[in-house]
């Protein structure tokens, strides 16, 4: 995935930049955004092998394969738990002989496994969070207005 956006400032190897969010990404935040929720604007760390300086336009790329993973990881791991708590309860349930309660139980059940796939994922984000196969990367300088409608 493309993105365009003008860098702000420089740390070593890496930059922040700041440049318009798509709409695919309006909620995410997963890309290392750092201002706010309901701005048009956002500023990312990105790698820049290519050593721009704050001020310029640049052309950043991000792993379309990781982008898809993470939301897997974000989006159906929880999910997955959620209904995994569920129905382990209920044929649990079934097998002790439990008869009161048992759909209230699995939904709490049901929680606290999504919960967990919750704080699993946030340990694993921050293990991962200077990892440079998941940071976008400032491949080109740019001249000339980008086309915006991506």
């Amino acid at each position: 995935m493309e993105q365009y956006g003008v860098i702000t400032q420089i740390n070593n190897e890496r930059a922040k930049v700041s440049l318009q969010r798509h709409l695919a990404c309006e909620s995410c935040g997963r890309c290392g955004m750092l201002s706010g929720s309901g701005k048009k604007d956002a500023v990312i760390e990105a790698l820049n092998p290519i050593k721009a300086q704050p001020g310029q336009r640049v052309m950043l790329e991000s792993n379309d394969r990781q982008i898809l993973f993470i939301a897997f990881m974000l989006y159906v791991v929880p999910l997955g738990g959620l209904v995994a708590g569920i129905f382990a309860w209920l044929k649990a349930a079934t097998s002790l002989g439990v008869t009161e309660n048992q759909e209230l139980i699995s939904m709490a059940i049901g929680f606290g496994v999504m919960a967990f796939a919750f704080i699993l994922i946030r340990i694993w984000d921050r293990r991962v969070k200077d990892d440079p196969k998941y940071k976008p990367v400032i491949t080109a300088l740019i001249t000339e207005e980008p086309d915006c409608n991506d």
